[in-house]
Parts: structure tokens; sequence; C-alpha cells
């Protein structure tokens, strides 16, 4: 055992335990992907189509009242809006636009036909 503790010691020493990897960048996840669409709250979204500028206002109550929050995204399918467990203020930040167009930065997942996508950055467009 002592042999290999110092086998291990002497090649960490003269640099030759592996190569250095940098650190990944936190800013983006290697999984982001960005997509463009408006932020509808799905309660009116689902239940009779309701979204743009002159539903703007009704969408912006209804998220206030804790409906939950998509994405019409322009490649034509609606994304639930969830929060990233370290950071949420993408999420929040996202709720304020409701009605609004928006590039919204963040990972996608799918499960049983619905599809989300956790929020890492929001800016409208």
């Amino acid at each position: 055992m002592k042999r290999v503790v110092l086998a291990l010691v002497v090649a960490a020493m003269l640099g030759i335990a592996g190569p250095v990897v940098p650190a990944a960048d936190k800013t983006a996840a290697p999984s982001d992907v960005t997509l463009t669409g408006e932020v509808v709250d799905l309660a009116c979204y689902v239940g009779h189509g309701a979204s743009g500028p002159e539903h703007a206002s009704c969408a912006a109550k209804c998220v206030a009242m804790g409906q939950p929050v998509g994405l019409a995204a322009s490649d034509g399918k609606v994304y639930i809006l969830v929060a990233d467990h370290a950071d949420a203020s993408g999420f929040t930040k996202a709720k304020t636009f409701a009605g609004k167009k928006v590039e919204i930065k963040g990972e996608v997942a799918e499960k049983g036909g619905i599809n989300a996508l956790t929020v890492h950055s929001v800016k409208t467009v």
C-alpha cells in the first residue's frame, strides 16, 4: 500500500497524474438552449387560446395569482417555465414578462408529452 501511495505522490510531483482541466463556465450549462416566444399564463392560453399584447394585463393578473407560466415558443411548442433550484432569478424575471415576446436561455426537459424549460436567463426581444 505504501508503494502505491508513494507512486501517486511522485506522479503528482512530476505532473504526470493527468491533464489539468479548466473550470467549467457557470454562466451557461452545456445543455442550455435559447428559445424565443411569448410568455403566457397557461390557464388562459390552454383554456381559451388567450395570448398577445391585448391579453397582457390579464396574463399578469393570472401570474400574480399563481397560475402556471409558459412559453409559447417559435418552434411551435409550449413549455412550462420552471425555476432553477440554484438560482430562481431568471424564472422570477420571466413571470414579469407575461404577454411579451422574450428570449429565454435554459434547459429543456420532456416527460409524458409535457415540455418544460428551466429558466436560466430571460430578456425581451
